[in-house]
């Protein structure tokens, strides 16, 4: 009986449940903290990620398992979470690179990048219809001037 009390709750991204929570959001902070490890150390003039891979079924191609992505020449993001939560994260980064490429003749700042990336995911955790992404992120780069940069 419990779990079809649950079940009114988890449906909706915008429905509480009676203890105030937010299913759908509890569901992917779950899912981040259950991908593998991914650390980044920024040093004086050099950015380094690092995955962990678990091992996959044998059936699985470990060359599609990419946790280091290019978002753009000189922006990189190392996820842990949901593979395809990634993949369409990454997607809709590299599309607002190439549009602040396209607008304003220079390419974009990690820090810029880093702070859409967020806006993006905190609009999942609001917006009806969809649900939150299932991820963590680190991401890195090189400014224009040539300082490395970690969010």
């Amino acid at each position: 009986n419990s779990s079809s009390k649950m079940s009114k709750y988890d449906s909706a991204i915008t429905t509480f449940s009676p203890t105030g929570n937010l299913f759908q959001v509890e569901y992917a902070v779950k899912a981040s903290e259950q991908g593998s490890c991914t650390v980044a150390v920024r040093g004086k003039d050099c950015i380094v990620f690092g995955v962990e891979i678990k091992d996959v079924s044998k059936l699985q191609d470990t060359r599609a398992m990419k946790k280091i992505l290019q978002l753009d020449d000189n922006i990189f993001v190392a996820f842990s979470g949901l593979q395809a939560d990634s993949r369409i994260l990454a997607n809709i980064a590299r599309v607002e690179c190439q549009s602040y490429r396209l607008n304003y003749s220079d390419e974009p700042t990690i820090n810029y990048i880093a702070k859409y990336i967020a806006n993006i995911q905190q609009k999942y955790t609001q917006k009806s219809g969809v649900r939150p992404f299932g991820i963590s992120n680190l991401m890195g780069g090189f400014d224009t001037d040539k300082k490395p940069r970690l969010f």
